[in-house]
């Protein structure tokens, strides 16, 4: 039960803390593409590169960081965007990995918790020499608390890892867009 608990615990702390990053990350990226958009069309890099400055989140620091190579054309900016993409997504990432591998754990933590209970269980009906049915669903029940445990601690871990990693592509997915969009925006501008 002892490496549950720390496993429940760590579980709650790193659901929080990437709650909170997720949260922090979010942005309304149709709003902040119309604005670069806009400014682009117009001639006003440096308007654009503002705009991602004062905007949290990981789509707007790597279109900044493209926007910023503006002067090298296409591929400075191309660039750009990749190395920015390097640097952002894996802060997004970080204990994610952890999050899985508790989950995992704890199940196998409640089941070898299970197993030994019911080792005991049995080791107690043969030292009192009785197969009485009490002795054995006693032994049984407490082999069980457990793996229910376990299981408490394990479900609602893997959700979240598996909404984090959801959330985690779909920042992928929408900062991707966003670059080919302001590269498109760029190529009929300077091609």
């Amino acid at each position: 039960m002892w490496p549950l608990l720390v496993c429940s615990i760590l579980a709650v702390g790193i659901i929080i803390n990437r709650g909170w990053v997720f949260y922090k990350a979010r942005v309304n990226e149709e709003r902040l593409m119309k604005v670069i958009r806009r400014s682009l069309k117009e001639g006003k890099v440096k308007e654009a590169v503002s705009l991602c400055q004062s905007t949290p989140g990981p789509v707007a620091k790597v279109l900044e960081r493209g926007l910023l190579h503006y002067h090298q054309g296409k591929k400075g900016i191309e660039a750009a965007f990749e190395m920015a993409s390097l640097e952002e997504f894996p802060r997004l990432e970080t204990y994610l990995p952890v999050l899985a591998t508790i989950a995992g754990v704890s199940t196998l933590f409640g089941f070898t918790g299970t197993v030994l209970g019911m080792i005991r269980a049995f080791d107690s009906i043969v030292a009192s020499g009785v197969s009485s049915p009490v002795i054995v669903a006693r032994g049984v029940g407490e082999a069980l608390i457990t793996t229910a445990f376990g299981l408490l601690v394990a479900i609602p871990t893997l959700i979240s890892y598996h909404y984090f990693m959801n959330r985690y592509e779909k920042f992928i997915l929408e900062t991707e867009k966003c670059c080919k969009e302001t590269i498109d925006l760029i190529s009929g501008e300077t091609g």
